[in-house]
């Protein structure tokens, strides 16, 4: 599938990093270049552009966008980790950083992503594919407690104990390969009144 992903707010960013030609730019969440191609075509050729994703697909898509920009570093990594990349870089400042958080409607339409739950996707999940650590991975191995509490504290899930204890139970007669499975399992431990009252 094409890695396509359009700009949010593409004028406002650009207006409010109020790019300097030969200045120093960091787009952190890199994705299909949207806003750093916009950012690139205000550089001089002393300015600099460094695109950061932990998504290899992204970058791959990404140095296709801005195949005619010299003055482009691509770095696979976490923009968490934007103070270590610089060090490595021996940059010392930069005039401005991007950060468009969330998921790309690359990474919600593909399949193999995992990442949405409409129809039978592959339980995977991963922003950065080169890890190994996936979404089937802590669904099916992961202890009931554990579960419980990373579906309260990242989904504000107020049944996330039933829901980890139904996992807990599915799991038991059959390993949870897809996002259909978690989804009904999730389901049926909410109350129907309370699937009425979200669906209005």
């Amino acid at each position: 599938m094409e890695f396509k992903h359009q700009p949010v707010m593409l004028k406002e960013c650009i207006q409010g990093l109020q790019i300097k030609s030969h200045g120093i730019y960091v787009d952190g969440t890199l994705g299909g270049a949207g806003h750093s191609k916009s950012i690139a075509e205000k550089l001089s050729k002393k300015g600099l552009l460094i695109g950061i994703d932990r998504d290899k697909e992204a970058l791959k898509a990404a140095k296709e966008t801005l195949k005619d920009f010299e003055n482009v570093k691509y770095v696979h990594d976490n923009h968490d980790n934007i103070k270590h990349i610089l060090e490595d870089l021996e940059i010392e400042g930069v005039d401005g950083i991007l950060l468009d958080l969330g998921v790309s409607s690359y990474q919600l339409d593909e399949r193999n992503r995992g990442f949405s739950y409409l129809g039978e996707n592959i339980l995977d999940m991963r922003m950065d594919q080169t890890q190994s650590l996936t979404a089937k991975k802590v669904v099916n191995e992961y202890s009931e407690k554990k579960l419980a509490k990373i579906i309260y504290e990242y989904g504000e899930e107020r049944f996330s104990k039933r829901i980890a204890r139904n996992i807990c139970e599915y799991r038991k007669t059959k390993t949870i390969e897809t996002t259909k499975q978690l989804v009904e399992i999730i389901e049926k431990s909410i109350p129907r009144a309370k699937h009425e009252r979200t669906s209005c």
